[in-house]
């Protein structure tokens, strides 16, 4: 695995190269049975072409992958966190009308959905769903405080602590806006009362 070029490794860190996220082999089952917690950040906000990829791409390796770590991890041990990277402006109403990236927006509500509904039949695993919005580069303090005064923007090395943050502690909201990132990543109480 490599981090910002260098190689990085750990001997609590295993590597999986998978290429197919609607199914999982018995052997990648396997070994998320010994997994605490998943970060899952595959997709994209721009639409991708055609739309039966754009899907399963965005939606479908989601749940697939949810699904799997909710079979692979057992009833008696710690529960399992699921940690989702949506993004802001999802629709969760099906029925609303939107402006622009309608289908992607509803698609992504569809999936929040449909996660939050998978996580109800379970007690060994919660699911926090991130919603970030108007990421910025690391470095970027000045752009994101400029843009925080017209829209909320989030660092990425803040995303990224609040990520791991809520695969650690987990979060008593499911969903996961910007400012609650935001606080999660500075140490604030945003990501505590454990799930």
């Amino acid at each position: 695995m490599s981090l910002h070029g260098r190689r990085f490794q750990d001997p609590k860190l295993t590597t999986i190269l998978h290429d197919d996220f609607s199914n999982y082999t018995q052997h990648i089952t396997e070994e998320m049975r010994t997994a605490d917690a998943c970060i899952y950040c595959l997709g994209t906000n721009i639409p991708v072409k055609p739309a039966e990829l754009n899907r399963k791409i965005n939606f479908d390796y989601a749940l697939a992958t949810a699904r799997n770590f909710a079979e692979a991890s057992k009833p008696n041990q710690s529960p399992v966190r699921f940690v989702y990277l949506s993004g802001a402006l999802t629709e969760k109403d099906q029925g609303k009308h939107l402006w622009f990236l309608e289908d992607n927006r509803k698609m992504r509500g569809e999936l929040e959905n449909a996660l939050l509904e998978l996580e109800k039949g379970l007690d060994h695993m919660s699911i926090s769903i991130a919603r970030p919005g108007f990421v910025q580069p690391p470095g970027a303090h000045l752009r994101t405080w400029v843009i925080g005064k017209v829209a909320n923007a989030i660092l990425q090395d803040d995303l990224a602590v609040a990520m791991v943050q809520l695969a650690l502690e987990g979060c008593q909201d499911s969903l996961v806006e910007n400012v609650q990132l935001k606080a999660i990543a500075k140490g604030g109480e945003g990501g505590k009362n454990n799930r």
